[in-house]
């Protein structure tokens, strides 16, 4: 949880300055929309490049494990971050101010492309059965404590500093406060053992590799335990295809949400509506406790609840408050924005705290690391990078904010038929092997239980339980 804190503020730091300070200091050429389109798209290029570091940091802690790809993601976060405070404006460097900007944000999203699903993963193959979408809700509450956190110390920046302040140097803050956080945060991580499934899923394989594990098929009904594959990448394109499609669309939904809240909400209440940084600012800090709140008890209540039925009532939910929350924000009154966002971030964090586990258990451990990682980043990417530009020309098109809405009501249903596609196995039960049913691919699961897309069916690596 302090890990995911860590990388998520510095992350989310830049999201902020993006929409309130960089538009006049790294595009001050640029007039009007066109410098904070450009600031958007700026955002964008980490979303981009955070598949790219799933499958790069995914296909190591696949191979050699989860623990060491962590450590080295959070490293690259905390190097890329601080250098961002650093940054001459445009006024001093010119057009390399930006262009060094964009390659540092592209830094950050590849390294936050193993931290989003990375130490959710890490937290589920520690726990209990029973507990997993408990443990799976501290990742989850770090990355919105850190968010939390972002937002709090840039609305004390803004309330502290003059605006000339807070636009020459204070941005500068967070950025640089980077290499302490990093180093609080790699003290936890080093502390954290590697994950025990892992382990025994590596010792499994490679007994099984020289025969040692290998018990009659006959009489166990289990084939020996497959060993890791060269590329993980490959193997779960090979294995579950439509898992993986399924997945990403079933994440669109929190992201359009999530990112049409704080990104193009919050740049159309300050820049068109005229509400005060710092009010909006108010109005994110608490929507973002709320989110932390309702995520973290969404989470464990799937436990009992079931995954797929959480976060199938949140994407619901999600589409149902697209209309009031244009209505509040149309209002350009401070409670009332507020009042939207929060709500904004209870139904997602409704919808999105159950994820973590659900998508844990669609994929077996030999690359359940790159395929949870990608199909959340990927996600990401789709509803997430694209959402706060294409609001903005929807707007920009039609004059009206409903047509926003219209927008977020679209990926509610698209997530919505995704969830009730992907269907869930067991609760507290992770997918350690698959095999081919029948000889093809998307025949039904032994016993007549639909695994992963309905592609294949678990069998359990032989040894304790986790």
């Amino acid at each position: 949880m302090v890990g995911t804190s860590i990388q998520y503020f510095d992350f989310f730091s830049y999201g902020l300055a993006a929409v309130l300070i960089f538009p006049d200091v790294f595009f001050p050429h640029l007039k009007g929309s066109d410098a904070l389109l450009v600031s958007f798209s700026t955002i964008g290029a980490a979303f981009v490049a955070r598949p790219l570091g799933a499958l790069i940091f995914g296909h190591f802690a696949d191979r050699t494990g989860r623990k060491r790809a962590l450590i080295l993601s959070l490293v690259l976060m905390g190097l890329s971050t601080t250098l961002m405070g650093a940054l001459p404006s445009y006024a001093v460097a010119g057009p390399s101010a930006p262009v060094l900007l964009v390659i540092l944000r592209i830094a950050q999203g590849i390294a936050l492309g193993a931290e989003g699903m990375g130490a959710t993963v890490l937290a589920i193959e520690h726990a209990p059965p029973a507990q997993r979408g408990l443990h799976s809700a501290f990742p989850g509450a770090g990355a919105s404590l850190g968010s939390l956190a972002a937002n709090a110390v840039f609305l004390g920046l803004a309330r502290a500093l003059s605006p000339a302040q807070f636009e020459t140097w204070g941005w500068r803050i967070p950025f640089l406060a980077g290499a302490a956080l990093v180093a609080l945060s790699l003290y936890a991580r080093l502390s954290v053992t590697e994950s025990p499934v892992f382990v025994a899923d590596r010792a499994a394989a490679g007994l099984a590799a020289t025969g040692q594990a290998v018990t009659d098929l006959a009489v166990t009904g289990q084939a020996a335990p497959e060993r890791p594959s060269p590329v993980p990448l490959l193997a779960v394109v090979r294995a579950q295809p439509a898992a993986l499609l399924l997945g990403v669309a079933a994440l669109v939904v929190g992201n359009v949400l999530y990112f049409v809240t704080h990104t193009f909400a919050l740049a159309y209440g300050t820049n068109t509506l005229g509400v005060p940084k710092a009010a909006m600012l108010r109005a994110t800090l608490v929507a973002l406790a709320v989110q932390t709140v309702a995520g973290f008890a969404s989470a464990v209540l799937s436990d009992r609840l079931g995954r797929r039925r959480t976060a199938l009532v949140g994407a619901v939910l999600c589409g149902a408050w697209a209309f009031p929350l244009v209505a509040l924000v149309r209002t350009g009154q401070p409670a009332a924005i507020t009042w939207a966002f929060a709500l904004a971030m209870l139904v997602y964090g409704i919808y999105s705290g159950p994820l973590g586990a659900l998508l844990a258990g669609v994929f077996p451990t030999r690359y359940r690391f790159t395929a949870v990682a990608l199909v959340f980043n990927s996600g990401v990417l789709v509803g997430g990078a694209l959402a706060p530009a294409a609001a903005d020309r929807l707007l920009a098109a039609t004059g009206s904010l409903w047509a926003v809405s219209g927008m977020v009501l679209l990926s509610a249903a698209l997530s919505g038929g995704a969830l009730l596609k992907l269907t869930e196995r067991h609760p507290g039960e992770l997918h350690e092997e698959l095999e081919e049913v029948g000889g093809e691919r998307g025949g039904e699961a032994r016993g007549g239980d639909e695994r992963g897309g309905g592609e294949v069916a678990p069998r359990h690596v032989a040894g304790p339980s986790p």
